[in-house]
């Protein structure tokens, strides 16, 4: 994924984002030629930066050639997102190209709907969106750059605005409308993928109930280890993050100089209050967790749709959903039809929306009630770099453990020493219906992304761990977990 330091000057000069990077027009004839790869992944949005680098590889026969990629996303380049380049910030729907070998290639990468959609469209037929065929597709923004500080091989020239072959999901997950809808769009644009190959997720799919697609899917697909890790951490909305600071101890004083957001003053919230806050049982209010300043405060719950990885994580973490069996042996979390006036559940398709609402709590006025706002998020945000208007939401300690102590940059030293729990292992997927180019492509991503060269551990993407399992060079306590759950993210982790 990354290169020595001599490659990478090399690749500066002529990697970078040149006239060598792949158009429309050379995978158009690639297919006339009947040489062009092309294949289609789903699934988890937050290894996105670390699927992309997997995909452009090591640019030394394994992935993309130096210079030549090219990103394709729907996303607009106006209001918020205006200027965003790098994959993990460009929407659900993108795609990226070069030439492998001097072969041009394609991938097709779906965010939509989260973790579980890299098995729903082989275990229960869901039918996603995705860019139309790159070699006649129209951009409205073009020649956008895309520049790796760290490692030039991941530069690309970015068109955004491009055209989409059916339509997002409803707010809720694929409905049989939406099935329709997309299998229409899809048939009716034939050059490009018809069917994902299968795709990457945070969890298990044993994680998700078997009605919307989990459970076992060994007759459909094969399931392996990633060999990468994700932390996950709860955040809070600014107005409630201070009031628990306050109510933990912390002075006003320190408060009003806490500017950074400090991890090691950052308030604490134990493991069995989150729970009880999500199954709806602990309160009416804020007061148990804030004291005073939680009087007649609402309680708002932004939460994850069932398909979502972040939602599958949370419910395995904090409510042994499914991991235990037996009567009341797990709890189910509180969904939108559970809301009160006092306590008000969101279901959130993307963590765009989990950042959008909680900022929008934020900058609530204190007399309408609905400033505190909390959640759940894989690391990989970062409030720091994210733009203004969703950049409202911090994180907490669980169990007095902040996922960011000694970490800001990356947010995974707790995590790779074995002190913040909230912690999985994620999962890919091949369906059995891959063959050759798309059946290659996910094993390829998955070993550029458990081994990196060496000089890629330094900037190995934040939120993001490395498996013992996964013969990584990277350094053990720091990139690379002391531990591991075996690949079952129900079973407690142990260290080595």
């Amino acid at each position: 994924m990354k290169m020595t330091k001599i490659a990478l000057a090399v690749a500066c000069l002529v990697g970078s984002t040149s006239a060598s990077a792949i158009t429309i027009a050379q995978i158009e004839a690639a297919r006339v030629a009947g040489t062009l790869q092309q294949a289609w992944i789903s699934g988890a949005s937050a290894p996105t930066i670390s699927v992309y680098e997997g995909w452009v590889g090591s640019g030394t026969g394994v992935g993309c050639d130096p210079g030549t990629n090219t990103i394709y996303t729907s996303q607009n380049n106006s209001g918020t997102n205006a200027g965003l380049v790098r994959p993990g910030t460009i929407g659900n729907f993108s795609a990226y190209a070069c030439t492998r070998g001097g072969v041009a290639s394609v991938l097709y990468h779906t965010l939509d709907g989260g973790s579980l959609n890299a098995y729903t469209p082989h275990t229960v037929g869901t039918k996603l969106a995705r860019l139309a065929y790159l070699g006649n597709t129209t951009c409205a923004t073009t020649g956008l750059a895309y520049a790796d500080a760290s490692n030039a091989t991941n530069n690309a020239t970015v068109n955004k605005g491009c055209t989409l072959t059916g339509s997002a999901l409803p707010g809720t997950g694929a409905t049989a409308a939406s099935n329709t809808a997309n299998a229409s769009a899809v048939a009716a644009n034939p050059r490009g993928p018809q069917l994902p190959v299968g795709g990457f997720s945070d969890v298990e799919a044993s994680l998700f109930p078997a009605s919307i697609g989990g459970g076992n899917v060994t007759s459909f697909g094969t399931e392996n280890q990633a060999n990468i890790g994700q932390a996950f951490g709860v955040v809070a909305s600014i107005p409630l993050y201070r009031a628990m600071q306050a109510n933990q101890g912390v002075t006003p004083a320190q408060i009003a100089a806490d500017t950074a957001f400090d991890p090691a003053l950052a308030p604490s919230i134990s493991k069995a209050q989150y729970t009880s806050i999500i199954t709806g049982t602990y309160q009416t209010d804020w007061s148990p967790i804030v004291g005073a300043a939680g009087v007649g405060k609402n309680i708002i719950l932004q939460r994850r749709i069932a398909t979502s990885g972040t939602q599958a994580s949370s419910n395995a973490f904090f409510l042994a959903n499914p991991c235990s069996a037996g009567v009341a042996a797990n709890l189910s979390p509180s969904v939108a039809g559970d809301s009160t006036p006092t306590f008000v559940v969101v279901e959130n398709s993307g963590t765009g929306n989990v950042k959008a609402n909680i900022s929008a709590a934020s900058n609530a006025l204190p007399a309408t009630n609905n400033e505190f706002a909390i959640g759940v998020m894989s690391t990989e945000n970062d409030w720091r770099l994210d733009p203004a208007a969703v950049s409202g939401y911090r994180y907490l300690k669980v169990d007095n453990v902040h996922p960011e102590a000694g970490d800001t940059t990356n947010s995974r030293l707790t995590s790779v020493n074995g002190a913040y729990a909230f912690h999985m292992e994620l999962k890919n997927f091949i369906a059995n219906t891959a063959t050759g180019f798309g059946a290659a492509v996910i094993p390829q991503i998955t070993s550029a992304l458990a081994a990196p060269q060496a000089a890629s551990c330094a900037v190995f993407p934040r939120g993001l761990t490395l498996n013992p399992a996964g013969g990584s060079v990277c350094t053990t306590g720091v990139q690379v977990m002391k531990g591991t759950n075996g690949g079952n993210n129900c079973a407690p982790q142990q260290l080595f």
